[in-house]
This record gives C-alpha cells, structure tokens and sequence, in this order.
C-alpha cells in the first residue's frame, strides 16, 4: 500500500490483540495494525494511524522542536517518554532533521539506553531511523529484531526496509521463518522492499507459509524479482472463491488483496494474465474493475 493512515483491523488475521492497557493510557496502534492486514504493500514505511493522530492532535499542535522531543524521551514521565518518541517521528517525516547535526547519535544513544523501558520508545524511534534514512543505525535495528515483544521486532524491520541496507537481509532472511506470523510477514515485506536478491530463496520458501498474509507478501515480494513462483500465490490473491475460503477475511481485504496481486500477475504472467483479467475487469468491484483494465492496457 501506498504510505497511507491505517485503522484498526480485526485481529484474526494478521495481528494479535494489542497489549491490554489501563484506563489512563492513550491508546496505541501496534505495528501490526500499521502495516496493511493482508498485503503490507508499498515500498516505504507505513505511517502511524489516523485514530492515533487525532488522540495526540493537541499534542501535534505543540511547536515543539527536535531538542525538545528528545529531552522529553529522556527524562520525561514514562507517558511523555513514548509520546514523544512518536512526535520525534511526525517531526522527522516533516524534514526538521537537516537543523540538527549528530542527530542520528543522540537518538541511537536514547535506542540503546531505552532496552528495558517502555518498548513503545523503541519501536517508534525505530520508525525514526529508517525516516532518517542513515544505514549507521542498521545494528541497532537489526539487534531489536531479537527483542522479546513482537511489535518490537515488527518496528525494527519496518525501520530496516526504509534503510533499504542489503546488510541487513541474512537477518531479515531468517525471520521470514520467525514462529510470529507478524514477524514473518513483516520479514518477507522488508525483503521486497529492499530488493536484494538473496532474499529470493527465502520469499519462494514462504510461498508455501500456512498464513495467508505470509504467502501475499511472500508473492508480492518474489515477484518484483520476476521470478515466476509467484505466480500461484498471485492467481490464490485473485480468486474470490479462495479467498473466501480463508476464514474471518473480510470482504474489504479480499477487495485489496485481489488490486494489490493485479500488476504483478500481469507483469509475470505477460498474456496468459489476460482470461484473469478480462474476467477481474466485470469484478462487482468498481475499484478491481479498474485496476484490471489498467493491467489489460499494459499488455496491449
């Protein structure tokens, strides 16, 4: 999916229930709800969702600069600390970065320090390092894929896919097989996204993966690597009987895995996509219409 604001999506899928959390907490999106339910698709890091824009909203209006961010993460209250951290982020994305030389060491250093702190300080500064863009932090990120809290790890390979390191990929290879179904198919996400080719023995393994999403993005990712494995799992993502074989997928979802597998199909499958697509093209969705007239256009 194109960066875009991701709400809540029911958890029988690809995410767990978020961590319980006490009256007084602001609620939080978990990574897992941050990345799209079935195909965690484009090739960028996803942004933080609506509903926690419009809760911290008064916060967002707060004129606060970098320094001040970063004071508050490190001796604020344990609210303020992970707050901040997630306004550190908005104020990267904004591009403030640029006024503020070691940046990239001042963060790292609070990384470190906040191992055994709220991990909602390490997973939204991991967000912060693949915005920054500076491959120095891949150990650190790479080091949080070992965390004990799955959203963590999730985090952490979000920042890695931003970073585009090939570095990091031996490690993201052998989380493509993490027991975590999240773990997995934020792993298989990442390799995509940063297009390395030893990632494919990894992606064509988990085209067999028994969770649905792990097989997507498994698909989704081989393909950008023309490699014609993809193809099963591609033709599974457009087959509305199979999808609605896979229980609890709602019928949003089957609409978003069927667009997002499209241009990929086409782009593998060359003229034998061409039956799929003519019949994808009278879909009872206006939107897979479309998207499959546009893949039939590329064809001609």
């Amino acid at each position: 999916m194109s960066p875009a604001d991701d709400p809540q999506h029911d958890s029988r899928f690809s995410i767990l229930d978020p961590q319980s959390r006490g009256a007084q907490d602001v609620p939080r999106e978990s990574a897992r709800n941050i990345l799209f339910q079935f195909v965690v698709f484009p090739l960028g890091v996803v942004v933080i969702g609506v509903g926690i824009f419009l809760l911290f909203g008064k916060l967002a209006g707060d004129e606060r600069s970098i320094p001040d961010h970063l004071d508050a993460i490190r001796s604020g209250s344990s609210h303020q600390r992970w707050q901040a951290a997630y306004q550190l982020s908005k104020s990267i994305k904004r591009g403030e970065a640029s006024r503020y030389p070691n940046l990239l060491e001042q963060i790292a250093s609070i990384y470190a320090g906040a191992k055994d702190e709220d991990p909602r300080i390490r997973q939204y500064l991991s967000l912060v390092f693949g915005t920054l863009g500076d491959r120095r932090a891949t150990p650190l990120l790479l080091e949080a894929t070992s965390d004990p809290s799955v959203d963590t790890r999730v985090y952490a390979l979000m920042g890695l896919a931003q970073l585009r390191d090939p570095a990091a990929v031996p490690r993201v290879v052998q989380l493509v097989s993490d027991e975590e179904k999240d773990v997995r198919k934020t792993a298989a996400w990442a390799l995509g996204v940063i297009g390395d080719a030893h990632a494919v023995p990894a992606l064509a393994a988990a085209l067999g993966d028994p969770a649905a999403d792990v097989r997507f993005n498994a698909a989704v990712a081989l393909s950008g690597f023309g490699d014609r494995r993809a193809l099963g799992v591609l033709r599974e993502m457009l087959d509305r009987s199979r999808l609605d074989g896979i229980a609890g997928m709602r019928p949003d979802q089957k609409e978003e895995a069927i667009i997002v597998a499209i241009a990929p199909y086409a782009r593998l499958a060359g003229d034998e996509a061409r039956p799929d697509l003519e019949k994808l093209a009278r879909d009872s969705s206006l939107r897979v219409q479309e998207a499959a007239r546009e893949a039939l256009a590329t064809l001609r």
